[in-house]
């Protein structure tokens, strides 16, 4: 079957398939359309033979690397969100009254953390350890130490994002009107 007839006929269970894994129509047909192009450069490029199978291994390898780079990304939004050392602005206060809310979100968010994830959130974010010093400590793998501060992350910006719409929805009740 031709190259592009192959694609057409396969396109919409190439969709759904790396649907299953980015939960994003959008970016499942994103990455279906770049593991066709990949596939068919590789055949083209005389490396490989352009098959069914070979499309759905690029698919399903670039939908990981994509979750990868989401996660990526939330930890580094996530760690943003909660960094409490902005040493330009502590004069300020409005800047201090933030700070203090950031602070008892993450103490409200670290409440409700399981003892282990809480245990290595503490020793990462506070005690400043590094994924090595944290697993020889507790006796856990890194990959482990790496899923505890995904879940303390989530946990942070969950609650954060929770008490947010709280907020509005108190603003809107209580009639404020600052924004």
């Amino acid at each position: 079957m031709p190259v592009i007839a192959l694609y057409k006929d396969r396109q919409r269970r190439l969709i759904r398939y790396v649907q299953r894994f980015l939960r994003s129509h959008a970016e499942a047909e994103d990455v279906s359309q770049e593991a066709f192009l990949r596939a068919y450069a590789a055949e083209v490029g005389g490396a490989t033979e352009f098959s069914e199978a070979l499309l759905y291994t690029v698919a399903r390898n670039l939908a990981l690397s994509e979750l990868r780079k989401r996660t990526t990304r939330e930890h580094l939004h996530a760690e943003e969100a909660i960094r409490l050392d902005d040493g330009d602005f502590r004069n300020d206060p409005e800047r201090q009254a933030i700070d203090r809310n950031m602070i008892a979100c993450v103490e409200r968010a670290m409440s409700s953390m399981p003892p282990k994830c809480l245990e290595v959130f503490q020793l990462r974010k506070i005690d400043g350890l590094s994924h090595a010093e944290i697993s020889e400590r507790l006796g856990i793998s890194v990959k482990t130490i790496e899923r505890h501060l995904t879940k303390a992350l989530r946990i942070c910006r969950e609650t954060m994002r929770l008490e947010e719409q709280g907020s509005l929805a108190g603003q809107v009740m209580h009639g404020d009107d600052h924004g």
